[in-house]
């Protein structure tokens, strides 16, 4: 099971909308079931990265992250959004 973080700066709207699309990108791809997505205010995410395998953020990563790090603006904007979900799919090995 793929963990994967999402943060924002509150950890309630802005990461919804991308979770949303990025269980969408995960499923099409055949990764249904086998992934969890974990919301969380940006102040958080260090923590919640410490046993994730990706963290997705609208904001500037936090230093001392333990694992791959996307931009999440993208999938808000959809400027850039294609490299992004490339990113998203090659930090979990799909």
């Amino acid at each position: 099971m793929k963990k994967i973080v999402l943060a924002c700066g509150a950890g309630v709207a802005t990461s919804a909308v991308v979770a949303q699309k990025v269980s969408a990108l995960l499923d099409a791809n055949g990764m249904e079931g086998a992934y969890e997505i974990v919301q969380c205010a940006l102040s958080e995410a260090k923590d919640a990265c410490a046993d994730a395998d990706l963290l997705i953020a609208t904001t500037v990563a936090p230093e001392g992250l333990t694992c791959p790090y996307v931009n999440g603006v993208p999938f808000l904007t959809g400027i850039g959004r294609p490299a992004a979900e490339q990113e998203v799919l090659e930090a979990l090995g799909c």
